[in-house]
This record gives C-alpha cells, sequence and structure tokens, in this order.
C-alpha cells in the first residue's frame, strides 16, 4: 500500500487527486494541504508514514520545488501543475513523474503505477523494472541547444552516453543532452528501458532481433556488455515469451 498526501493551494484540484485516488486500490491518501507550509511540521512527524506526495509547484505561500528541497528523502514525489516550464527541474529532482492539469485518471493511474514498481528498494534489478509500455502520454522533457524539448517515451529507440553527454536516437534523429547515463537509466527503468553496456541503454519495445553479443534496432547494432549480459538474459527469460 502507498501511503501519500497532496499538496495544492487550489481546492478543487485537491479534490480531483481525491476522487481519483479512491478508485486506486493500492494508494492511500491521508491528509491534504492547502497550505504547504504545514507539509513540513507533518512529514517530520515519525510516525506519519509517508511514501508518496502529489505535489503542486505554483503555490501562493511556496513554491512546490522549494519545499521538495526539504522534504524526508526517502519520501517520492508526484508534482501535479499546469505549467510545463518546470518539468525539466523536476526531472532533475529525480521526482517520479510530473502531471500536466488538467490530466485524466488513466494519466494519473500511471505515474501511481510507475511509484509501485520503484516502491520496494529490496527488488532485483530486474524484479523492479516492468510493466509500463510507454504511450503517448508518457514523455520527459530534455534541454538541448539552449531550448526544452519534450519527447514521448515510446518514441526512443536506444540512448548512447558519451562523456558527460547522451544522445537520444528516435525515428525523426538525433537529440543531443548533456546530462549521464544514469539519470535516463533510473527515469526510464519502469518503461522496459535496460541499460545493456556501460554506454547504451536501449528499450525492450523497438528490439528487432538479438544475435550473440548484439541487440538490433533500427538496423543499428548496438553491443551487449559482458558485465550486463547476465541480466538482459534473465529479464528476457522472465518477461517475454520464446520459441
Amino acid at each position: 500500500m502507498i501511503q501519500a498526501i497532496a499538496v495544492d493551494d487550489e481546492l478543487n484540484a485537491l479534490g480531483i487527486i481525491e476522487e481519483f485516488s479512491k478508485k486506486i486500490p493500492h494508494l492511500n491518501l491521508l491528509k491534504t494541504f492547502t497550505d504547504p507550509t504545514k507539509v513540513l511540521q507533518y512529514t517530520s512527524d515519525k510516525s506519519n508514514k509517508i511514501d508518496l506526495i502529489f505535489l503542486d509547484i505554483q503555490m501562493s505561500r511556496l513554491n512546490g520545488l522549494t519545499l521538495a528541497e526539504h522534504l524526508p528523502e526517502e519520501t517520492r514525489i508526484i508534482l501535479t501543475t499546469a505549467y510545463p516550464d518546470y518539468a525539466l527541474q523536476g526531472y532533475e529532482m529525480d521526482v517520479i513523474d510530473y502531471l500536466l492539469k488538467p490530466f485524466s485518471f488513466d494519466r494519473f493511474s500511471r505515474a501511481v503505477h510507475k511509484m509501485m514498481l520503484l516502491k520496494d528498494r529490496n527488488e532485483s534489478e530486474t524484479g523492479d523494472r516492468l510493466k509500463l509500455k510507454p504511450t503517448g502520454d508518457d514523455f520527459i522533457f530534455v534541454r538541448t541547444d539552449y531550448k526544452t524539448l519534450k519527447v514521448k517515451i515510446a518514441d526512443i529507440l536506444y540512448i548512447e552516453g558519451s562523456g558527460n553527454y547522451v544522445t537520444l536516437h528516435t525515428p525523426k534523429g538525433k537529440i543531443l543532452v548533456l546530462q549521464n547515463l544514469k539519470k535516463f537509466e533510473d527515469q526510464l527503468k519502469p518503461y522496459q528501458f535496460m541499460r545493456v553496456h556501460r554506454s547504451f541503454i536501449i528499450s525492450f519495445n523497438h528490439i528487432d532481433s538479438i544475435e550473440k553479443g548484439w541487440i538490433l534496432i533500427n538496423n543499428i547494432e548496438i553491443p551487449i556488455g559482458d558485465s550486463y549480459r547476465e541480466v538482459f538474459q534473465q529479464f528476457l527469460n522472465q518477461n517475454y515469451k520464446q520459441f
């Protein structure tokens, strides 16, 4: 069971979260706050076991991102906001998801499901990766060429790392991002992405074939590193039918 609270200075927004939360059996919305300044006192009380916070950003008394910096480290965050401008900053803070208002129940449910997959930190490397297939509603924001781009997760074929830069390979072309590969590995893990080499993360949804030490995606051969081979094969055997 995920124990959660919601913070938003608009009652209508909190009402929607309350309504959606009641429809998800494994989510328990304990409390809602219109005053973000009261949240720190609540979360600092060790008797209040909080796994997740639905957090608005633009609030009159306190910015949600400022509040997030002072929350307990183990508390995970799903940002709920009408402003897409903060998306990149949110992802850099390693939030679970970024819900743009107005969001549907299906989008809300998928965000909670991501939290459920990531909750148990003691799960094996293969056990906590699954089972969201990315749709057009699932996206990330990346900063490139002095602008921020919205990238659909379903469009990412594979990701290539080189030093402090990462290249997202999509059917429409390449996107160069100043970021480390580990950040993308953590964010995309629930969507069936896996690191198969120190320089490559692949999407299982885009694999064309597997041959010896290579994965073929969009006619590109991607190497499987020796240290990643066993985990890759184990995940493949456990989650996909093979004949």
